[in-house]
């Protein structure tokens, strides 16, 4: 068998000068003349012009031997490799926000309307097809009575749930308000009433929940608050912090006021080939029997936003040590939105299993019954690194040097999933002598606190964390310091 071509260890390529020495080899037998006397001769640089396009050759059939596999592929090449394992590249997505946008019961915020946040470069949102302010599904609300006197009770039916309030005999429209804030009882609002404009205010306490409400005649609404998912005019993960959305760059009669709540769901740039391989590994066991490999798969196959999923199983008869019930599973997601995340997990567990988690999403089954769907999310646990660094006598310390281990501290945590501990030594310091020329000893520190405050000491060498935990560092968090 050759040594070159296909071989059991993979392609074998000749290489341009093993060819020029076999033409060579050949034409010497044949002409009887050694035509290597003379490197200066036509005959050599014919040979040699030859000899160039027949390595080109080997090396583009080598080319095609690795673009077949997803490790080694490139490009369209590994587009092309990763679809036999029934994964595609991530497309490019912008991030998504809900917005409260309070105004007139029953504005429709037409599809295109703009927008933006209050910070400098401006961030602008976009909405995709028309919404509509509505009771029929509040966060916020003002109420006001509608009639010119109170003839009958005022009632007001939030999410099914009634509450009456019979005014007496000439009460001001301010004290029957009152008389409704007091009735309303339901621990989900807070009701109050702004006495000098007679309105009665009432939000919910879940500042991105969507509630049902129901009015007398005697009533009517002054301003109401609708959640409304905008996404970012360009892709990518962009954040922003909470109440930042204010302006509305088109403006829509009836709109008032804009702002974002609760949390975002994150977008992406197209993925990186190096992003795609590691997805790719992820995602192919959309197709394992095992139902906990197969719920991770189906979650970060199909919902945005996702930057983690650790799924556990109790299969005992009994409730576990860490409070699961007995055949049930456990999925601790970060990211991601709460109503697909749920989807997801019902359509792939098994029949028969319970789910078990803190957060409760209701799905409708294909009867029309409604399914309980829980799963958790972690609990951030704050990582401060002290990098200390000794610097070699022999070679020169690039100038951004905190800036590049910086980056490997960070890169490296984002692929520390939930329930992963810290372990620098073996996952760290490799990188940072790989890509930080001119260091001797990497010394890595660590510490964890609960709030934002520095910490004053560095005790740890790892940080161990529990299943339902995932541990999280920032640049703040990193401290880069020369020792010695």
């Amino acid at each position: 068998m050759s040594e070159y071509g296909l071989t059991p260890r993979g392609p074998n390529i000749k290489r341009l000068d093993v060819i020029l020495d076999e033409m060579h080899d050949s034409l010497t037998d044949k002409l009887g003349v050694n035509t290597r006397q003379n490197p200066q001769s036509l005959l050599n640089h014919i040979l040699t012009n030859i000899a160039d396009r027949i390595a080109e050759l080997w090396e583009y059939g080598a080319d095609i031997y690795y673009s077949q596999y997803p490790s080694t592929a490139e490009g369209i090449n590994l587009d092309n490799a990763a679809q036999y394992g029934g994964s595609t590249r991530e497309a490019p997505a912008p991030s998504y926000y809900r917005i409260l946008c309070t105004g007139l019961d029953g504005t429709v915020i037409p599809a295109g309307t703009l927008i933006a946040s209050d910070t400098n470069p401006v961030t602008q949102l976009t909405l995709s097809s028309a919404q509509t302010i509505t009771r029929a599904s509040f966060n916020t609300a003002t109420l006001k009575v509608a009639a010119s006197a109170i003839l009958s009770p005022l009632t007001a039916i939030l999410n099914g749930t009634p509450y009456h309030s019979t005014p007496k005999d000439k009460d001001s429209f301010l004290e029957a308000l009152r008389g409704l804030q007091e009735a309303i009882t339901d621990e989900d609002f807070v009701v109050s009433v702004d006495e000098e404009a007679e309105l009665l205010c009432i939000q919910a306490k879940d500042e991105t929940s969507s509630n049902t409400m129901v009015l007398s005649e005697n009533l009517t609404t002054d301003t109401v608050g609708s959640i409304i998912t905008f996404a970012t005019a360009e892709n990518g993960d962009i954040l922003l912090p909470n109440g930042i959305v204010t302006k509305i760059v088109k403006s829509v009669a009836g709109l008032q006021a804009v702002t974002n709540v609760g949390t975002y769901i994150a977008g992406r740039l197209s993925e990186t080939d190096a992003d795609f391989r590691q997805s790719y590994a992820d995602k192919i066991f959309s197709r394992s029997t095992r139902m906990l490999e197969s719920i991770r798969s189906a979650i970060l196959s199909n919902v945005q936003g996702v930057t983690s999923v650790a799924p556990y199983e109790n299969d005992s008869n009994v409730i576990d040590e860490m409070g699961r019930w007995p055949h049930s599973v456990e999925v601790v997601v970060d990211g991601g939105d709460s109503t697909e995340i749920a989807r997801q997990i019902l359509n792939t567990k098994a029949g028969g299993i319970n789910t078990f988690g803190t957060v409760e999403v209701v799905i409708p089954g294909i009867y029309g019954e409604d399914i309980t769907v829980r799963f958790n999310r972690p609990t951030y646990v704050k990582v401060w690194f002290r990098i200390g660094v000794t610097i070699s006598r022999k070679a020169v310390l690039p100038i951004n040097y905190a800036s590049l281990i910086k980056e490997v501290i960070l890169e490296s945590m984002e692929e520390i999933d939930t329930g992963q501990d810290v372990m620098p030594q073996r996952h760290m310091a490799s990188q940072i002598y790989s890509r930080v020329p001119g260091l001797d000893y990497v010394d890595i520190a660590l510490a964890v606190t609960d709030g934002d405050d520095p910490p004053g000491n560095y005790p740890l060498r790892n940080v161990h964390v529990i299943a339902r935990e995932r541990a999280v560092a920032s640049e703040g968090r990193i401290e880069v310091v020369i020792d010695g």
